[in-house]
């Protein structure tokens, strides 16, 4: 059962999916770290005593969820047998890159790309465990159809300054609910039925 840290643990496996392949394919010297960001945190990138983002750095910041009309369905179905109420989400992401300079940003973007496109479906022990997890539970991580004008809305949104970002979303990241007793079956029991 997916539990209420699903999404953490699903933003969470995206990083951990990303910074392990970058220390494989980078050496250490410099090689951007993958982070999961809040809206304060790209406002203090490379300030303060430990930011969040650290120049070099991939961020990850979650904009939106949308509950998945797709599969919503099928799980309110699944809910009306064995009682539990499940709720698909669906995670809407900036992937930004950050650096001193631009050639270096979109070396990391396009190496953030690569990951993601190449190891798009995550599952099984790359799923942080945090996530309480079932054994066939799976997310996808496929780039997001957003619009300028929604893009601009999204950074007018924010205090931070307009930054290169591609648009991803997670699907679907399935949140369950607690076991809701299911109806008795009504049976009718006929006595003294009245004969001819």
């Amino acid at each position: 059962m997916a539990g209420y840290q699903a999404l953490s643990a699903a933003g969470r496996s995206i990083v951990d999916l990303l910074n392990r392949r970058i220390d494989e394919e980078l050496a250490p010297q410099r090689r951007p770290t993958a982070v999961l960001v809040s809206s304060k945190d790209l406002d203090e990138v490379d300030q303060g005593p430990d930011p969040v983002i650290r120049s070099p750095a991939v961020s990850l910041y979650c904009y939106r969820l949308s509950v998945d009309r797709e599969t919503r369905p099928g799980w309110s179905a699944v809910a009306s047998v064995d009682g539990i109420p499940r709720v698909p989400l669906r995670m809407h992401l900036l992937v930004s890159a950050w650096d001193e300079f631009v050639a270096d940003e979109l070396r990391w973007m396009g190496l953030a790309i690569r990951i993601l496109e190449s190891e798009s479906i995550l599952t099984g022990p790359v799923l942080h465990p945090d996530g309480g997890w079932e054994p066939a539970d799976t997310i996808q991580v496929v780039p997001d159809e957003l619009g300028v004008d929604s893009m601009s809305e999204a950074f007018q949104a924010l205090t931070t300054k307009y930054r290169l970002c591609l648009p991803y979303v997670v699907r679907v990241v399935r949140i369950d609910g607690r076991p809701q007793p299911t109806a008795e079956p009504v049976t009718t029991v006929l006595t003294g039925a009245a004969g001819s």
